[in-house]
């Protein structure tokens, strides 16, 4: 269940991550707020979730299949949220 759990959030997060990184807010201001938004909810919930039930999985076998992203590494793709970036930038 907690397995699941991590692949349901980490599909989830991509496909945001692929929507959100192509939408653009040309406003500076506008743009940090809501990624600040996204990211005060965001965070605190993984870093608790992570640390409750992340132990159960890296001790388990193929923990990176799992979890595939630090609270760091959501920080920074939260940064790409609303610059416009087309699917070929993404990936690179």
């Amino acid at each position: 269940m907690v397995k699941d759990r991590f692949k349901t959030f980490n599909a989830q997060f991509e496909e945001l991550h692929q929507r959100q990184s192509q939408w653009t807010v040309p406003d500076s201001e506008l743009r940090e707020s809501l990624r600040l938004a996204v990211a005060e909810v965001l965070l605190p919930a993984y870093r608790s979730y992570l640390k409750r039930f992340g132990p159960m999985i890296e001790n388990g076998k193929n923990p990176l299949k799992y979890i595939r992203y630090s609270p760091e590494d959501l920080d920074r793709m939260l940064n790409e949220f609303f610059e416009g970036k087309t699917w070929n930038e993404q990936k690179r």
